[in-house]
């Protein structure tokens, strides 16, 4: 039978608070992939199945900015393919929705037409993206339609999208 030595009891203690410091929490946490997929929240996204694209806008859109499949812009029809207005409605009562945003498609002879005719009347367009003869472009609203002190206009501003926020939420 062996008997415990002072220098074993010593190895055993170092090597359990070796085993122990181990556990502490510093050392990476092993998650449950399933957790963490329930606690994420899919963004919320347009897609125009016609002509293919997704657009993920932010969940601050919600319901206050609503899709139009429609040709015109600021009143003004838009020689494209395929147009879809986002147009925000303000939460007051009888509030009339403003546009907000344009997708545009144009084929790019119908873009450099569009550019060469109509010239400096014309405002660019941001190029999102380009596939084989299309040509995908926004336009934002340049002016506040709503006093930018207001309720309205300052909920009107959040929701514009840089060009670089534009660029990201595209997949084409």
């Amino acid at each position: 039978m062996l008997k415990p030595t002072k220098t074993i009891l010593a190895a055993a203690m170092a090597g359990s608070l070796a085993v122990l410091a181990g556990c502490s929490s510093s050392a990476p946490e092993v998650q449950d992939p399933n957790a963490q997929a329930i606690g994420q929240i899919e963004p919320a996204a347009y897609e125009n199945t016609s002509v293919g694209y997704t657009l993920t806008y932010p969940k601050s859109w919600g319901t206050q900015v609503q899709p139009e499949d429609t040709l015109e812009w600021n009143g003004r029809p838009l020689p494209a393919e395929n147009v879809v207005v986002f147009n925000y409605q303000p939460q007051q009562a009888n509030a009339q929705p403003e546009p907000l945003l344009v997708l545009a498609v144009y084929s790019r002879d119908q873009l450099e037409k569009l550019v060469t005719e109509v010239g400096g009347d014309f405002v660019q367009p941001i190029v999102l993206g380009t596939k084989d003869d299309k040509v995908l472009t926004a336009y934002q609203r340049g002016a506040n339609p709503y006093p930018p002190a207001s309720t309205a206009g300052q909920q009107f501003a959040a929701r514009l999208l840089t060009p670089e926020q534009l660029q990201s939420a595209i997949s084409w």
